[in-house]
């Protein structure tokens, strides 16, 4: 046998047997096929409850939030930071003279850091 007249076998066996089965399912199966389960339905009366249902007010405490204490602008707070009105005259010394200002050292000393870890 080649394997030509092997395939040709078993393609008309897959064939036959397909529609066998089609036949089958289509004329001799009287049972029907349940698709989805059907779910019982159960009816519940709620009307009593309902007619003797009273709401209940609820009142929200009011919890405003707390103004913070203001600091006066004559204490400094030692946060690291630099204020932004300072810090657009540095950015304009860094655009004009590069490393060698001010804001360009510490950028370097950054690197520098960074580079070694």
């Amino acid at each position: 046998m080649t394997f030509s007249s092997i395939m040709t076998f078993l393609c008309i066996a897959y064939v036959l047997g397909y529609g066998g089965m089609v036949v089958y399912d289509l004329f001799f199966s009287k049972e029907g096929v349940e698709i989805a389960p059907v779910m019982e339905e159960e009816e519940i009366d709620i009307s009593d409850e309902a007619l003797a249902f009273s709401p209940i007010i609820i009142e929200k405490e009011d919890n405003a939030p707390q103004e913070e204490e203001s600091v006066p602008d004559d204490v400094v707070a030692m946060t690291g930071g630099i204020e932004i009105n300072d810090l657009v005259p540095k950015l304009e010394d860094l655009s004009i003279n590069g490393k060698n200002s001010e804001l360009g050292a510490v950028v370097n000393d950054w690197n520098e850091n960074y580079a070694a870890a």
